[in-house]
């Protein structure tokens, strides 16, 4: 009788094993669930933002040649009309004389800014960063772009003059190009947005050449 519940044991476990086996062989041929998707929403932004980090190529001037000889003086010609300038596009602050935007850069433009000492460059680099962060965080819904501004106001105090001033400038037409509000919230004027200063070489100024911001 004890031979008998053996062989029945034995049975039972032989049948367990069996099932183990052919449920593991059948679930290897189920494959694998995909993992979720992460989103890219923010990714996507902060790499367009890397523009804003990047510093304008310097434009190579040429060597400076030796004044030519005075040409003969012609011979006065009837007054003509001056061409007409084009219309600027347009924009949500009004736009006094004068006044030039970074978004009126419709190509690669060759822009004058004053070369930084190597300690500031040093300093406008770790700051930048935080206006460029600031940008991508305020456009997250129910964000702000407060930590875009303070870095701003931090470059125009201490170098107005400089490249970095006119890429912060680019993020700041951004902003009120999406919205009117964000001029009055961040007291964001025409002449604070104005580039025109860059666009003639001035004194102890270098040449680099800018590109319209990626929208």
């Amino acid at each position: 009788m004890n031979t008998t519940w053996l062989k029945i044991a034995g049975a039972a476990v032989a049948v367990v094993i069996a099932i183990v086996v052919v449920g593991r062989f059948m679930s290897s041929d189920k494959p694998e669930p995909a993992p979720p998707e992460k989103t890219k929403t923010f990714d996507q932004m902060a790499e367009r933002d890397k523009q804003f980090n990047e510093a304008p190529k310097l434009v190579e001037q040429p060597p400076t040649e030796p004044a030519p000889e005075p040409a003969p003086r012609p011979e006065p010609q009837p007054a003509q009309q001056p061409p007409q300038p084009p219309q600027s596009p347009p924009n949500p602050l009004g736009r006094p004389a004068g006044v030039v935007y970074p978004s009126d850069l419709t190509g690669p433009t060759t822009l004058y800014f004053m070369p930084m000492s190597e300690e500031d460059d040093i300093q406008a680099q770790q700051i930048l960063p935080y206006a460029t962060a600031g940008r991508s965080i305020g456009r997250l819904p129910v964000m702000q772009y407060g930590l875009m501004i303070r870095a701003i106001e931090q470059i125009e105090q201490r170098w107005p003059e400089s490249w970095y001033a006119f890429r912060a400038k680019q993020m700041m037409e951004e902003i009120v190009f999406y919205s009117d509000r964000y001029a009055a919230q961040y007291k964001i004027t025409p002449q604070r947005l104005d580039i025109s200063r860059f666009m003639k070489p001035r004194r102890g100024t270098e040449a680099r050449q800018v590109e319209p911001a990626r929208r």
